[in-house]
């Protein structure tokens, strides 16, 4: 027993031979249930009470306890408030696992355009998701000119926008991240267009 759970041990034994206000008692309940070494004592002494209540003659004895004297109550098991603790931390956690799947589940997804230009032979796909300042475009396209100068043009009805900027790598496929200041509930089309205003793929929105 440490020198701080000794301090305990004239209180512990008060306590079980009830004669601490039930205060005082349930302040040593509360240290007993969490102290591996003050709860090996109680186990000790509990014994003792026993014995006074068949050698006690004065007050008689009722049920196996003294009359008067308060029956102890079972100790709670040292693991339980942690598994209690435990369990609420798993419930907030899998509610907050819920949360997020219904958020994402509800959350819309993002919308995919598709267009294929004739006379450039280009070919592509551009996904668009709102943001607070306007509209983010993942643009995917394939068919035009090795190391060809492209410019995304994003037009709604009263404005246009260079959403980006980039050279298609050998065989002419690119993977362009872009972004306009246009809101997407606006946007029309978009344009990819050669720095000389050549039109080479048009996907309306």
């Amino acid at each position: 027993m440490s020198r701080a759970c000794a301090a305990w041990r004239g209180d512990i034994g008060a306590y079980i031979v009830g004669a601490l206000s039930p205060q005082a008692g349930a302040r040593v309940r509360r240290h007993v249930e969490t102290c591996t070494a003050c709860r090996a004592d109680y186990q000790e002494l509990v014994p003792v009470r026993d014995w006074l209540d068949l050698a006690d003659p004065v007050d008689g004895v009722a049920g196996g306890h003294v009359l008067g004297r308060p029956p102890l109550e079972p100790l709670r098991q040292p693991g339980n408030r942690a598994r209690r603790r435990w369990l609420a931390a798993a419930a907030v956690g899998a509610a907050a696992v819920g949360a997020a799947i219904a958020v994402i589940t509800a959350r819309p997804a993002a919308p995919v355009f598709h267009a294929f230009d004739r006379a450039s032979g280009a070919h592509g796909q551009a996904q668009l998701r709102a943001t607070p300042s306007g509209t983010q475009i993942s643009l995917t396209i394939s068919g035009l000119p090795a190391d060809q100068r492209c410019i995304i043009i994003a037009t709604s009805h009263a404005d246009t926008d260079v959403a980006g900027t980039w050279n298609t790598a050998y065989g002419g496929t690119a993977h362009v991240e872009g972004t306009s200041a246009i809101p997407l509930s606006q946007l029309t089309v978009l344009e990819i267009e050669s720095p000389a205003h050549r039109l080479l793929l048009r996907i309306p929105v």
